[in-house]
């Protein structure tokens, strides 16, 4: 037992090094292990998430009617707030289908009706190509695409489909895809219902368990650090809300401008799928591309270089300001995240990276004020300094750079106790107001 105590650190760096070794060894199992986790507990992870965002709307519509001075409203402040911020996501929802799946419908039947026109348009192009440039015939002729073999290749397919049973195995596996994202969703509405409406209990259990298994000082560091994590990812919802309208105004105004075709229904359209950072808005614009399409080539080119133009804008002027601002983490940590979040871990890393980023920021900015702010009362207590109430410092040693390095460490703590300024960092009163 001395042994170990004696010998402690090297135990836990020999520990340390045994652990990495065995991860790297065995990189391909424990990505198999935790994509398993990950698809087991998506669904609850999934339900976590909506409660979070849901709750951004619950939150104030349940202040609103606990104030409201109504008893029956009072009594069912909570359960009247879930069902409205419910509502008020399912409205948002069914607005945006409703605007998009019509228009999307229209263009296809169009484009269908009127394929054989933009065919026969695209033959007597190409004619009148080949006649006044026919030394490039010669280049085509290897290019010729035919149709009825293509048409014969699909209905082929179609009946080969269905005599072989292929076309019963595709169905089959369609419908079990969609009963499977129907129960899925379900379970994420449920276990979103459930915590929203009993979100103190977790509070509560949060302290039981940091009271028994960790010092006072840890928990109270732990909590404030979850604080900042909790408020970038709020903060980074509400930039990305922010930026979506942003987005959608520049859209709908320069379509308007250019007097292209469903401005308002793209520039929707743009703005919502822009919410997935970087790509989003190129997923949207190839939607309305494709619609404008139907109606016009010719405006279609023009749209998408119109889109290019504002993408470009949105891109590296206003997302890194706007999130930036939100999250507080400067434009070119932003710009960096979400280039290697998406090159590690795709979609998901782009839309997590940046509040995780964000949060980092903020945690490592503190942990330095407060080592600096211990530095110099270091000094205030060895007698080389004194630091008056004021934030100012009188010097009692003759060591040079000793005022300038107290005023700077009492300047830092000064700001970031400004820029992490919570209602509590106390567990007791955290608990009070848990038990509330």
């Amino acid at each position: 037992m001395q042994i170990f105590k004696r010998y402690k650190t090297l135990w836990m760096m020999g520990v340390i090094i045994v652990l990495v070794i065995l991860f790297i060894t065995n990189f391909n199992y424990v990505v198999d292990g935790a994509r398993f986790l990950l698809n087991s507990f998506s669904s609850l992870a999934g339900g976590a998430a909506l409660a979070f965002i849901l709750n951004l709307i619950m939150s104030p519509v349940e202040k609103k009617l606990r104030e409201s001075g109504n008893e029956f409203l009072e009594k069912r402040a909570r359960s009247l707030a879930i069902a409205i911020s419910f509502l008020a996501a399912l409205g948002i929802i069914v607005l945006i289908l409703s605007i998009v799946i019509p228009n999307l419908v229209s263009a296809v039947r169009m484009l269908t009706s009127e394929a054989p026109m933009y065919f026969k348009e695209l033959t007597d192009l190409l004619q009148k190509l080949l006649q006044k440039f026919p030394q490039a015939s010669h280049y085509l002729e290897g290019a010729q695409f035919d149709w009825n073999a293509t048409l014969d290749s699909i209905v082929h397919f179609i009946t080969k489909g269905s005599t072989d049973g292929n076309m019963m195995d595709n169905t089959f596996n369609l419908v079990s895809s969609a009963v499977g994202s129907v129960v899925n969703l379900f379970v994420m509405v449920v276990f979103a219902s459930y915590v929203l409406s009993d979100k103190e209990r977790f509070v509560k259990a949060y302290y039981q368990l940091t009271d028994l298994f960790m010092a006072p000082e840890r928990r109270v560091h732990l909590t404030r650090n979850l604080r900042i994590i909790n408020q970038s990812f709020k903060s980074f919802i509400l930039g990305e809300i922010l930026e979506a309208c942003i987005l959608t105004t520049m859209c709908i105004v320069g379509m308007l401008i250019l007097r292209l075709p469903y401005a308002t229904m793209i520039g929707i359209l743009v703005g919502v799928i822009n919410m997935i950072p970087m790509i989003g808005a190129f997923i949207g614009g190839g939607i309305g591309a494709f619609i404008i399409f139907t109606i016009s080539p010719t405006k279609c080119l023009i749209f998408l270089i119109f889109l290019c133009v504002i993408q470009q804008i949105e891109s590296n002027i206003f997302f890194p300001r706007v999130i930036g601002n939100k999250v507080g983490l400067p434009g070119i940590y932003v710009m960096m995240t979400i280039v290697v979040g998406g090159t590690l871990f795709g979609v998901l890393g782009m839309i997590l990276g940046v509040p995780l980023m964000a949060s980092l920021y903020k945690i490592l900015k503190d942990y330095l004020a407060e080592v600096k702010a211990m530095r110099a009362k270091r000094l205030e207590e060895g007698g080389e300094a004194r630091i008056h109430p004021d934030g100012t410092v009188s010097l009692k040693t003759s060591q040079p750079g000793t005022a300038k390095v107290v005023q700077e460490a009492r300047d830092v703590a000064d700001e970031t106790e400004k820029l992490f300024h919570f209602d509590t960092l106390d567990p007791d009163a955290s608990k009070e107001e848990a038990k509330k």
